[in-house]
């Protein structure tokens, strides 16, 4: 199907997604202030993936993904307009993701990736995940579960 938008139309639609500062990274981001009140929680854009947070003392790597654009197995879905453009493209992020997580794990990290559903509410998922992953790494000499 074609867009049922201009090209400027989407244009301006797609300028206006932003990649840093998003609602879910504020929400990562609190969470972590609150679960690690004395560790220093940062961002770490030089890092392989451009990590949204880090905790450097715990060699830790944190990831808010969006829904959509990571193809979340819950509400992921790819648009009925341009499906020869977008069903690649989030192919490619996912792909992505999966080399990022591999790339900064045999740098010694620990990887966590939290959907952006899982930082709404009470956000009790997000915060279990990242202690399974902590408490996994501890065990194992820092080899973390699958997402």
């Amino acid at each position: 199907m074609a867009d049922w938008l201009t090209k400027e139309q989407r244009s301006r639609n797609m300028a206006a997604i932003r990649s840093k500062g998003t609602k879910p990274e504020e929400s990562l981001g609190a969470l972590l202030k609150g679960m690690f009140p004395r560790r220093k929680v940062v961002p770490h854009p030089d890092a392989t993936g451009k990590p949204d947070y880090s905790i450097p003392s715990l060699k830790l790597m944190l990831f808010a993904d969006g829904c959509y654009w990571h193809g979340c197995p819950e509400h992921g879905r790819i648009p009925e307009d341009n499906r020869s453009y977008w069903g690649p493209k989030l192919e490619r992020n996912k792909t992505r993701d999966r080399r990022v997580k591999r790339e900064l794990r045999e740098q010694g990290y620990v990887v966590v990736r939290v959907w952006d559903h899982d930082l709404r509410g009470d956000m009790a998922k997000a915060s279990g995940k990242i202690k399974r992953a902590l408490t996994v790494a501890a065990k194992t000499g820092g080899r973390t579960a699958r997402r």
